[in-house]
């Protein structure tokens, strides 16, 4: 479970991707020449789950010296008013077949979602905003199939208004947020808002910014470089850099004298292809366009977990809340911990040792 937080007037908004996944063997017919086949699918039964917790300032803020959890108690429901444009439910997704065609034993892979991902809360004008991503429904378009008759379709952002966590049955369309490319994977968008508008950054190197609407209409914006990430990716070819989260809005120069201006506040994390390795940073933007990255955090110490048994250990950083001088940074473990990295503004702002070089 992938958690991620809303502070919303007295209220604590709480959303988060639940799944499980279910191997199933059958025989199956291939769609290279028509005749038998195995056909293992790897189904992932995913889908968003909410919930409210009432706004405790003070736990909040001494959550970094006692420990206790303000939100331990929360409830969390499936979110079932998401729906597509024609008022069905979210689901019944496009699927991806494995490329690895086993000819030698005649094996055809097939992995299916059953439903959206990594949900990221915002508030828009005093409106509960969801961004999601999530394979294409299948009743919405016609589902992507290369020139060999695979499926192939890819993870698309997608965004959802009038969401309320409380009442999760309550209608609410999901539209795809359509800058990037339908047939690469699209994932990893930072969500913000500046002046009541929607924004999202694209991609944190460079730091590319996108103008969204609520019918998923979006645009370029703005883009900046921040010359250590850009060095980083140039000397070494194996570093992805993704965004993570949702950016908040920080203005508390007592707590943050490294940087006492108003400035957004966010995730990134840098990949490693040949390690399959993740390292999380914050990372502080500037509160005017073209919002540039200022300053870059030293790596989280985020505890990790094996997904399976032998597996590589790792956490992802899925979301970022701000509150009353408490920094409360939420993650998964190994797929299947929630967890949450809590700390004082001041001692976040003394991780930010990073601004010259990230070596």
């Amino acid at each position: 479970m992938n958690p991620s937080l809303l502070i919303h007037g007295n209220e604590v908004v709480v959303v988060a991707r639940r799944h499980r996944q279910e191997n199933v063997r059958s025989v199956g017919v291939s769609p290279v020449d028509g005749g038998q086949v195995t056909l293992l699918e790897e189904i992932w039964h995913s889908d968003i789950v909410l919930g409210t917790a009432a706004l405790n300032s003070e736990a909040w803020g001494n959550w970094p010296k006692t420990g206790k959890d303000p939100l331990a108690t929360t409830t969390l429901r499936k979110w079932t008013g998401l729906q597509t444009s024609t008022g069905s439910p979210w689901g019944k997704l496009c699927y991806k077949e494995d490329s690895k065609w086993m000819e030698k034993n005649r094996t055809l892979i097939r992995q299916i979602l059953t439903g959206p991902e990594d949900p990221k809360p915002l508030l828009v004008d005093g409106e509960v905003v969801v961004t999601f991503d999530s394979r294409p429904p299948a009743e919405q378009s016609s589902c992507r199939v290369d020139e060999e008759g695979y499926g192939d379709a890819v993870t698309q952002m997608y965004i959802a208004s009038g969401v309320h966590a409380d009442e999760p049955q309550t209608p609410a369309v999901g539209y795809r947020l359509n800058y990037g490319q339908e047939d690469v994977a699209e994932k990893n968008w930072i969500g913000f808002v500046h002046d009541h508008k929607l924004r999202y950054v694209y991609a944190p190197s460079p730091h590319k910014i996108i103008a969204a609407q609520m019918n998923g209409s979006s645009e370029q914006f703005a883009s900046s470089k921040f010359k250590p990430l850009q060095d980083l990716r140039t000397a070494n070819s194996n570093m992805e850099v993704r965004g993570s989260g949702q950016a908040v809005w920080v203005d508390d120069p007592d707590r943050t004298p490294s940087l006492p201006n108003p400035h957004y506040l966010a995730l990134f994390h840098i990949f490693d292809k040949s390690t399959r390795q993740y390292a999380h940073h914050v990372y502080r933007f500037s509160s005017t366009e073209p919002f540039q990255v200022m300053q870059v955090s030293s790596p989280l110490p985020l505890t990790e977990a094996e997904s399976e048994v032998g597996g590589i250990p790792f956490a992802f950083a899925s979301g970022l809340a701000v509150h009353n001088g408490t920094v409360v940074i939420s993650y998964g473990a190994g797929d299947r911990d929630a967890r949450a990295l809590v700390l004082t503004l001041e001692r976040l702002d003394d991780m930010f040792n990073c601004t010259e070089s990230l070596e």
